[in-house]
């Protein structure tokens, strides 16, 4: 069927239900990869999917703004089987560009959503060419990727929070941009032996930068309103809040690509926050507007339904969404080399679509890129059978290479997120009336939840629910919720007083020896490494720039517990075992069977053959009372140990020599031992 322009009149009429509507529209996809606009210098082809319109026209703008009315021409579409589309035989970059689409006899105009530029606040398309977006070098550019995710640390920050510091040393109108990324010498104004930004980072050690939400969402981009950014609009075009001029189409796509460069040139990875389980707005939205209903999940009687807590859902199951969620996440990693991707709410996608998307990009030859997500949603969710969701209850059914957050560590370190001032294991509360952990739910985290045989003891049933631990990533905090900072000044000092306190402190490090020897990819919230507070705020995703921002002081003022984060990177990054991807590390490591609120375990080097250590042990209390511990192991012990990391330090330089397998340890203490060849 060719040039039919008239195919889908007065379709939307026929149908009986919504999910009659769906069923057709699922037999009359598009599985090219051509949607959106083919831009050359001679012609423009513009392609769009909408199968059920009556008619669809092309408007020409001469600007972005959508308040500007400098529309140049409108030309028909023609539709051929399931696509409109129209050639263009002259040079259209620079201008702008909308659909109108005709559904039973109502107007609607739209971006395209497979939009690869857009003007101001995103209203309309642009027609640019993308090799005018690249920078100096960008040719060169190669992407900064892990073997597996547990090689992964992942630092995650907010653009605008990252810079906006005004003691932090950023060029002024660089503050709360993409280029701020860009300047990697950056020292505190007060303290110049104070590196900030992207030259803290590069001493720090992470190998990954996760970046909240940076595609194009709903905002006022000239406006300074802050927001996390989780409230879709254009998938496969950077915001541009972050860009200096955010009227200019190519502006924001290179000064993107240069963060990403510069983070690249520190051999960092950049992670993008992909938010797909819903759009800020429905009807006004370029899905609804280009295929009305099709995008969305509904229930039985027609209604739009909200497993995201947002007022609507995606329909990841049905063809043509998992098609562009697919598409767009593949231009982002080819485009923009983007080396990793989080799913907000991933528990709202299913599981056949998060494995394609695995799948493409193996096919691809990206298995290097790393893929993880909330395996949790919002609300009910309208996915039923033979979909099944991609949540924590069926982690077994994700293909290898796509890894969850462990809200089990998350949560049994330092008690509940939803509860303020109940503690864990970190305050000392495990098997107390007001904890609802105990050690257990620890131990299991920290074997990425793959083990119920770990030792002197046993889990119980129900805490080896991953295959391994490239399934799972570790963390504390993340942007939602209280900061750990903030968290342990509510559950043990129950005050408002966010300045630094020693106990405080003292826990954060116990936090970072359990997170740093934990199996499974690595997760932590920017500052989590230097006292990160938001004094108090647990959802700050509109509060203003000075509750959200880094406040790089407190990387001088806590330099001690900076330096036990390079450490505890540093003992990580080497020794092999604790990022082993496999169960192999996971199935030897033995836990000694000890009251609540202390922890002992020995991690045996089975994957080196000349190993520096042979073995690892990690004893913490958390408890008010010394504790005499024995440590045991499947695998010979040594006479002496050397310390490497204790109450105060972490590193890679001895501590001290410990004799034997006895030992008594200090409340609130840690020890790390390590066993030479």
């Amino acid at each position: 069927m060719n040039n039919d322009n008239d195919g889908g009149t007065h379709l939307d009429k026929v149908f009986d239900s919504i999910q009659q509507k769906i069923d057709y529209l699922e037999q009359h996809i598009y599985e090219d990869y051509d949607l959106g606009l083919t831009y050359a210098k001679q012609k423009s082809l513009f392609k769009v999917w909408s199968p059920l319109a009556e008619k669809a026209v092309l408007n020409l703008y001469k600007t972005g703004d959508e308040n500007e009315e400098t529309l140049i021409e409108q030309i028909e579409m023609t539709r051929q089987e399931a696509v409109w589309q129209v050639e263009v035989e002259r040079d259209l970059a620079g201008l702008f560009y909308t659909y109108t689409f005709t559904h039973n006899g109502k107007e609607t105009e739209t971006p395209d959503i497979y939009s690869k530029a857009v003007g101001v606040n995103g209203n309309r398309s642009a027609v640019v060419d993308l090799r005018e977006t690249n920078p100096v070098g960008w040719n060169y550019d190669a992407p900064v990727r892990q073997t597996a995710i547990t090689e992964a640390i992942i630092w995650e920050t907010h653009i605008e929070d990252f810079s906006s510091d005004d003691k932090a040393g950023f060029t002024d109108e660089y503050r709360g941009k993409y280029l701020a990324f860009t300047e990697s010498e950056t020292v505190l104004a007060e303290d110049p032996e104070q590196p900030t930004g992207l030259n803290y980072l590069k001493q720090l050690g992470i190998n990954y930068v996760h970046l909240l939400p940076a595609f194009d969402f709903e905002n006022d981009e000239l406006g300074d309103q802050y927001n996390w950014g989780y409230d879709p609009k254009n998938y496969m075009v950077p915001e541009g809040k972050y860009a200096l001029n955010p009227s200019d189409p190519i502006s924001r796509i290179r000064e993107f690509k240069q963060m990403v460069q510069s983070l690249h040139q520190q051999q960092i990875g950049v992670v993008l926050d992909v938010v797909y389980n819903h759009t800020f707005t429905v009807d006004d939205g370029c899905f609804q507007r280009t295929v009305p209903d099709y995008y969305y999940r509904q229930n039985e009687d027609g209604y739009l339904t909200n497993g995201s807590g947002c007022g609507n859902e995606t329909a990841s199951e049905r063809k043509m969404m998992r098609k562009y969620m697919i598409d767009s996440l593949i231009y982002w990693a080819q485009e923009y080399h983007i080396d990793g991707f989080r799913f907000d709410l991933m528990g709202l996608h299913d599981v056949d679509t998060m494995n394609a998307i695995r799948q493409a990009f193996n096919d691809a030859g990206m298995e290097d890129v790393i893929l993880y997500g909330e395996p949790w949603n919002a609300g009910s969710v309208e996915l039923h059978e033979p979909n099944i969701p991609a949540d924590k209850f069926h982690v077994q059914s994700l293909a290898d290479g796509i890894a969850i957050f462990n809200d089990e560590f998350r949560d049994s370190i330092k008690g509940p997120v939803f509860d303020a001032q109940k503690g864990a294991f970190l305050q000392g509360a495990n098997g107390y009336k007001d904890s609802a952990f105990m050690n257990g739910d620890l131990i299991g985290s920290l074997l990425a939840n793959t083990q119920v045989e770990v030792g002197d003891f046993s889990l119980p049933d129900g805490k080896d629910w991953a295959r391994t631990p490239s399934q799972v990533v570790n963390y504390a905090s993340a942007h939602d919720n209280l900061p750990l900072y903030d968290k342990l000044v509510a559950s043990i000092r129950h005050d408002n007083k966010y300045s630094r306190r020693e106990d405080v402190i003292q826990l954060n490090k116990l936090n970072a020896a359990l997170l740093f020897t934990a199996q499974g990819g690595i997760f932590l919230q920017a500052g989590e490494e230097f006292g990160r507070t938001k004094f108090g705020d647990d959802n700050s995703y509109h509060s203003p720039i000075d509750v959200n921002k880094l406040h790089w002081t407190r990387a001088a003022g806590n330099k001690d517990l900076v330096d036990y984060y390079k450490g505890m990177i540093e003992i990580r990054k080497a020794y092999p075992p604790l990022r082993d991807a496999t169960t192999k590390t996971a199935e030897q490591t033995h836990f000694t069977a000890l009251k609540e609120n202390v922890i002992a375990y020995t991690i045996p080097n089975l994957i080196e053959d000349q190993p520096k250590w042979k073995q690892l042990a990690v004893i913490v209390n958390t408890s008010m009372h010394p504790e005499s511990i024995v440590l045991n192991s499947a695998h010979p012990l040594p006479e002496a140990w050397t310390i490497i990391a204790n109450r105060h330090t972490a590193g890679l330089e001895s501590l001290g020599v410990h004799v034997g397998q006895k030992l008594l340890i200090n409340p609130r203490e840690v020890l790390i031992l390590a066993a030479e060849e």
